[in-house]
C-alpha cells in the first residue's frame, strides 16, 4: 500500500501550528540526551590528588613552601611527578606521592631532597583530594586513581556502548509498537535513571545504571528523529531534522551551566536529571504519527490524527487517508498488480540496508563518516577540561558554536547540495529508525543516454563550481564535456556523480588547507623563563597560532627557579647598547604593571629599593639603565658609611622577583591563552619539522648541544636562599658578585661566577664563603634561618643569540628562532627579547604565507 506522503502535507501545511507545537515539544526532550551524554565531563574529572597521611601531621612541605594543612599546597601543584614531605608528630617524616609513601629512614630535620634510604608502603590510609574546583566527583568517591583509574576510564566507554545498544533496540522496537509508546519510556527512563545514578551505592551499580541511561537516552534521540522528520513536510524537513542537534547542544550548554554552579557530583547529577522534568509529565499526550499508523492498518487512528492536525493548522477540508492510499501498488516496472501484493507487504530489517553491494556501500560508507564525525565531536567535547582557560566555558562554548553551524551553515549546505534526510514516508518500506544510520541520499541518479556514466539529477539550487567540473573517460566523451546535458523527465539539472563526489572532497580539504594555514603551529622549545615568556609573546601578537611548548624540565627544576630575579641588567659585549636599553625598558614596564596589579604577590613580583656599591669610582657612573628604573641617584655620604670599605654608590628602586612563583603565573597565563605544554626532551630540531611549521629555541645551556653552538658556555652559579624577613633593602656590590636580594617569600645571597663549569653540585666551602660575604655587607643575615643552597648554569655567550634560521634537509625547509644565551641578565631582558622573538615568529608567518616579511600578525 503506498502513501502519497508529500499530498498529506500540501493539503495541510508542511510546518503548521500543530506541526510546530509537536516539534518543539520532542526536541525539547533531546535537551536531556545531550546533558547525559556529556554529564561525565564533570562529574568523572580527576582532580589533584596524594596518598593519605598516615598519621596526625605537624608540618607540611613542597618544594620551597612550608604549610600546616594539604589545602594550602594544592595551589603550587603542578605535575603528577609531584610529591610532598610530611613531619609527623611522632617526629616521623614521610615523602608521600600520588600512588605511594615512602618513611625516611634517618628523621634528622624537614627537607624536601634526601637521598638516604627509605621505605615505601601503599595508600592503605586512602587519598587526599583537591576539592578547590569540585567537592565531590565520582573519582573521589571511590578511589578511581592509581591501580583503579582504568575504572575511571570505562565511564564514558560503556555509556556508549549503551548509547549504541539503545539506538539499534529501540530503533527497532519503535517500528513494531510505535514512536510515541518508545518516546514516552524512554523519557520517562531517562529521568527515573537520571535520579537513580545519583543514589548509586558502589562504582559497579553506577556503572551500570549509567548503561541503562545511556541506552534510553540514544533510543529517544533515534526515535524522536524520526518522530518529528515524519510529522514535517518536506519544505522544512531538512531544517527540523538538523535542528534536533541543535538542542542537543543547548543539553550541553546546560551540563556547563550546572557543572559552574553545582560542584557535588551527585547533586550535580540531580539537577541534570530534573531539567526536563516538565516534558516527562505531558509527553504521554504526544500523537502517534499517521505513517506509522497506516503502515499497521490503523486508519481510523491515522484519520483522526489527520483531522486534528488540520484543525490545529486551520485547513477547513482535511484530506482523507482514502485519499491517499491506493488499495493495490503498481508494479513500477511491468505495470502488473496483484502477484507483487505479496512482496510489497513484506516485513524488512536492518538486513535490508545490505541488500546488494550499491546499497551495503553506501551504508557502510555514511556509518564511517558517521563514526568519525562522532569520535571527534566528542573526544574534542569530553576532552573540554584539558583544553585550557575556564573549562566551563569552554564546554557552553563548544555547546553554543554547535547551535550556529546548524542554525547558519548545516541545513543550507545539505539544502543547496541537494542532499536531503533520507526518511521515506511510503507504507512498508525499511523501517525508518532501520535506515536513519543511513541518513543523506542523492535525489536520485539518471545515466548519460550516450554512454551510461552516472549522473546526479539536483532537483533544487545548483552550485556555482558545479560548471567547472569535467568528466573524461576512456573512450567516451560525454554529453557533459561536449556541452550538452543528458536528458531528465523531469527537466532537472544533471551533474556527473563521481566527480561530484571527489569534488566535495577536495573542497572540504581546502577549507582544512585553509583554516591550517590561518593557525601556524609553534614549538616553543624550553620552559624557563625566556621559554614561557617568548611563548606567552607569540600567543599576544598572533592570537591564531597554535602554540606549544615542549622541554624535558619545567619549574621547579629549571635554572630559571635559581635566578636572582633582579632588574639590574647585565652588559652584553657583542650586542648594540641601545637593543639591551629597549630590551630592558619593555621588561621593566611589564613587570613594573604587573606589580600594581591583583596579580602581584601571585606573580611574586614587588618593588625594592637599595644600594650598589663599589670600592672604587666606576668609569662610567651613570650606567645606560639608569633612566629605566626608579629614583636613580649617587649615594649621599651618610650612606656611604653603612658601607665604610666602599667609595662610590648608586641608590634606586628596581622590580624583583620570585621565580618559581613567577614561571607558575607564565605558564597559568598559558593555559589560559590554550597552549598546550609536553614534557618532552627534543634531541634535534629537525625532529619536529612534520609536527610544527615554526620552531623556537629557548633552551638555554641546552643549546650548546643542541644546535652546537660553541660560542655557547655555562657560567656556574650558586646562591643561598634563606628567611631573613627583615632585610627590606638589596645590596649589590659593583662588581655582581655579591649581592643581598630580599624577595617576598626569602632572600638571595649570592653568588658566583665560574665560567666553563658544568658541576650543578653544591660546594659547601662556596657556601661559606658567599654567607659571610653577605653577612659583611649586612650583619644581621647572621639570625638568616631555613638555608637552601641552589645551582643554576648561566647560558652564556658574548650576546644574546636573536635571530632567524631555515634549516633545510631534502628540499623540506623549517623556519627556526633562536632565542638563548642571555647569560646572568636574562631575568632583566627576558620580555623584551621574547617580544623581539615573536617578531621573528612573525617574519616566519609572512613568509610561510607568502606575504612580505612586513606583513603584520
Amino acid at each position: 500500500m503506498a502513501l502519497s506522503s508529500e499530498r498529506l502535507f500540501d493539503s495541510l501545511g508542511h510546518f503548521g501550528r500543530f506541526q510546530a507545537c509537536v516539534y518543539f515539544a520532542s526536541v525539547f526532550q533531546a535537551m536531556s540526551c545531550g546533558i547525559h551524554y556529556l554529564a561525565s565531563v564533570f562529574m568523572a574529572v580527576t582532580p589533584n590528588f596524594v596518598c593519605g597521611f598516615p598519621g596526625n601531621v605537624s608540618n607540611i612541605l613542597f618544594h620551597n613552601s612550608s604549610a600546616s594543612s594539604i589545602q594550602d599546597i594544592w595551589t603550587l601543584w603542578t605535575s603528577t611527578e609531584n610529591y610532598v614531605v610530611v613531619q609527623l608528630e611522632n617526629g616521623e617524616i614521610w615523602e608521600i606521592n600520588q600512588c605511594s609513601r615512602s618513611k625516611r629512614e634517618v628523621s634528622l630535620d624537614l627537607a624536601y631532597e634526601y637521598k638516604g634510604n627509605k621505605s615505601v608502603f601503599s595508600c592503605s590510609d586512602g587519598f587526599l583530594y583537591d576539592d578547590t574546583k569540585w567537592k565531590s566527583t565520582v573519582v573521589t568517591q571511590w578511589d578511581l586513581v592509581c591501580d583503579r583509574e582504568w575504572l575511571a576510564k570505562l565511564i564514558q566507554p560503556t555509556f556508549m556502548l549503551g548509547v549504541l545498544i539503545g539506538a539499534v533496540i529501540f530503533g527497532d522496537i519503535a517500528d513494531r509498537l510505535g514512536r510515541q509508546r518508545v518516546i514516552w519510556f524512554t523519557s520517562a527512563g531517562q529521568f527515573v535513571f537520571g535520579i537513580a545514578v545519583a543514589f548509586t551505592f558502589d562504582y559497579y551499580s553506577f556503572v551500570t545504571v549509567r548503561f541503562l541511561l545511556a541506552m534510553v537516552s540514544s533510543g529517544y534521540l533515534v526515535v524522536a528523529f524520526v518522530y518529528v522528520t515524519e510529522f514535517v513536510g518536506i519544505k522544512a524537513r531538512t531544517w527540523a531534522s538538523m535542528h534536533v542537534h541543535a538542542f542537543f547542544a543547548m543539553g550541553i550548554m546546560i551540563v556547563a551551566l550546572v557543572g559552574f554552579l553545582v560542584r557535588t557530583w551527585w547533586v550535580y547529577q540531580i539537577f541534570l536529571s530534573i531539567a526536563t522534568v516538565p516534558f516527562v509529565l505531558c509527553c504521554w499526550m504526544l500523537p502517534e504519527t499517521p505513517f506509522w499508523l497506516l503502515s499497521e492498518e490503523r486508519y481510523e487512528d491515522a484519520q483522526k490524527v489527520i483531522n486534528t492536525m488540520a484543525r490545529w493548522n486551520k485547513v477547513n477540508t482535511p484530506c482523507k487517508v482514502s485519499e491517499l492510499c491506493s488499495v493495490q501498488q503498481e508494479d513500477p516496472v511491468s505495470g502488473r498488480t496483484g502477484e507483487n501484493d505479496m512482496s510489497s507487504t513484506k516485513k524488512h530489517n536492518i538486513l535490508d540496508l545490505f541488500c546488494n553491494w550499491q546499497i551495503a556501500r553506501r551504508t557502510i560508507t555514511v556509518w564511517l563518516i558517521w563514526f568519525t564525525g562522532s569520535l571527534g565531536y566528542y573526544v574534542f567535547s569530553l576532552s573540554s577540561v584539558s583544553l585550557g582557560g575556564n573549562e566551563y566555558l569552554n564546554l557552553f562554548l563548544i555547546g553554543l558554536q554547535y547551535i550556529n553551524y546548524f542554525s547558519k551553515y548545516g541545513w543550507k549546505i545539505f539544502n543547496r547540495c541537494g542532499i536531503w534526510p533520507y526518511i521515506s514516508l511510503h507504507s512498508r518500506t525499511v523501517p525508518n529508525n532501520c535506515k536513519i544510520t543511513c541518513c543523506w541520499k542523492w535525489k536520485h541518479d539518471v545515466p548519460c543516454r550516450k554512454c551510461g556514466c552516472s549522473f546526479l539529477c539536483i532537483s533544487e539550487k545548483r552550485l556555482d563550481f558545479h560548471a567547472t567540473w569535467q568528466l573524461k573517460k576512456k573512450g567516451c566523451a560525454c554529453p557533459w564535456t561536449a556541452g550538452r546535458l543528458a536528458g531528465c523527465a523531469e527537466n532537472h539539472t544533471l551533474f556527473p556523480q563521481l566527480p561530484v563526489l571527489s569534488e566535495k572532497v577536495r573542497f572540504f580539504f581546502l577549507c582544512l588547507c585553509i583554516l591550517e594555514m590561518a593557525a601556524p603551529k609553534v614549538a616553543v622549545v624550553g620552559a624557563g623563563v625566556i621559554g614561557l615568556s617568548t611563548a606567552l609573546c607569540i600567543v599576544e601578537a598572533c592570537p591564531s597560532c597554535s602554540v606549544t611548548v615542549l622541554s624535558d624540565q619545567f619549574s621547579p627544576n629549571t635554572t630559571s627557579d635559581v635566578a636572582a630575579g633582579m632588574l639590574i641588567p647585565h652588559t652584553y659585549p657583542g650586542t648594540p647598547i641601545h637593543m639591551q636599553k629597549q630590551w630592558f625598558k619593555e621588561t621593566f614596564t611589564y613587570l613594573f604593571a604587573i606589580s600594581n596589579s591583583a596579580e602581584a604577590s601571585e606573580a611574586g613580583i614587588h618593588l625594592v629599593s637599595g644600594w650598589q656599591i663599589f670600592r672604587s669610582t666606576p668609569k662610567e657612573e651613570l650606567p645606560f639603565w639608569s633612566d629605566a628604573v626608579l629614583g636613580f641617584r649617587p649615594m649621599s655620604e651618610a650612606e656611604l658609611q653603612k658601607f665604610p670599605q666602599y667609595r662610590f654608590g648608586q641608590a634606586f628602586t628596581t622590580l624583583k622577583c620570585d621565580c618559581p612563583p613567577y614561571l607558575l603565573w607564565l605558564e597559568k597565563r598559558l593555559k589560559a591563552a590554550g597552549v598546550q605544554t609536553y614534557n618532552r626532551k627534543v634531541s634535534d630540531l629537525w625532529e619536529l619539522h612534520s609536527e610544527y611549521d615554526i620552531v623556537v629555541n629557548c633552551t638555554g645551556i641546552g643549546a650548546h648541544q643542541l644546535v652546537g653552538d660553541k660560542k655557547l658556555f655555562p657560567v656556574r652559579g650558586q646562591v643561598l636562599k634563606v628567611y631573613a624577613p627583615w632585610v627590606k633593602n638589596f645590596i649589590r656590590d659593583g662588581d655582581g658578585l655579591t649581592y643581598i636580594y630580599p624577595g617576598i617569600h626569602g632572600v638571595t645571597l649570592g653568588g658566583t661566577r665560574e665560567k666553563e663549569s658544568w658541576s650543578l653540585s653544591p660546594n659547601p666551602d662556596t657556601t661559606k664563603d658567599i654567607f659571610d660575604r653577605c653577612c659583611s655587607l649586612e650583619p644581621s643575615l647572621r639570625e638568616a634561618q631555613d638555608i637552601k643552597v641552589k645551582v643554576g648554569l648561566r647560558p652564556s655567550r658574548q650576546s644574546v643569540r636573536l635571530q632567524r634560521e631555515v634549516l633545510s634537509q631534502g628540499g623540506v625547509k623549517l623556519p627556526v628562532v633562536h632565542n638563548y644565551g642571555h647569560g646572568a641578565g636574562g631575568f632583566s631582558v627576558h620580555r623584551g627579547t621574547a617580544k623581539e622573538a615573536a617578531r621573528l615568529v612573525g617574519e616566519c608567518i609572512a613568509a610561510l604565507r607568502g606575504s612580505s616579511p612586513g606583513a603584520k600578525l
